[in-house]
């Protein structure tokens, strides 16, 4: 067999059997809450996962309800977002599906998932015993309203996104 005839991809022992969906939800004619699709954007326009067949890169819109179907046929999940945790405004968080319904009556507001909030989707993911290992990466938006510009705190933390991004994804060495 012709080596040459093989085709080869950018894998890792810890990345190469996943299936991991990247997902940025948000509404970019609305200020900072479209910093998730502006990081799949930047994503994209890098070529940062162009050669990892096991990675897809995907812009989610607004809608929650949606996440359901990006689960399907996927190990890992790496959402996007703008989001308030109580954290300052431009301040990064991550939390897993757990993390989220353990906050208890604490709200966690997605400026981006309209038609449901955060913990209501993971709810529902756990109530149809779907079992992922799913990483939310979330930033506190500045200004959310009528724009289709990113604040300039917000823009500039879009490399820092993405390296976070890139070590979830277990490929931190690109």
């Amino acid at each position: 067999m012709n080596n040459n005839s093989i085709p080869l991809q950018n894998t890792t022992d810890k990345t190469c059997n996943l299936i991991i969906k990247i997902i940025g939800f948000g509404n970019v004619y609305m200020g900072d809450d479209g910093i998730g699709i502006r990081v799949i954007e930047k994503i994209k326009e890098q070529g940062i996962f162009a050669g990892y067949g096991n990675i897809e890169v995907i812009e989610g819109g607004v809608s929650g309800v949606d996440l359901i179907f990006f689960l399907q046929q996927a190990d890992k999940i790496i959402i996007i977002d703008a989001v308030d945790a109580g954290q300052g405004i431009g301040e990064i968080v991550t939390f897993n599906i757990g993390e989220i319904i353990d906050f208890g009556d604490k709200v966690i507001k997605s400026f981006s998932l309209h038609d449901i909030n955060l913990k209501e989707v993971f709810e529902l993911i756990r109530a149809l015993k779907i079992e992922k290992d799913l990483k939310i990466i979330g930033i506190n938006p500045k200004e959310v309203g009528y724009g289709e510009k990113l604040s300039p705190q917000i823009e500039n933390k879009i490399p820092q996104i993405i390296s976070m991004i890139k070590k979830e994804a277990g490929i931190s060495n690109l």
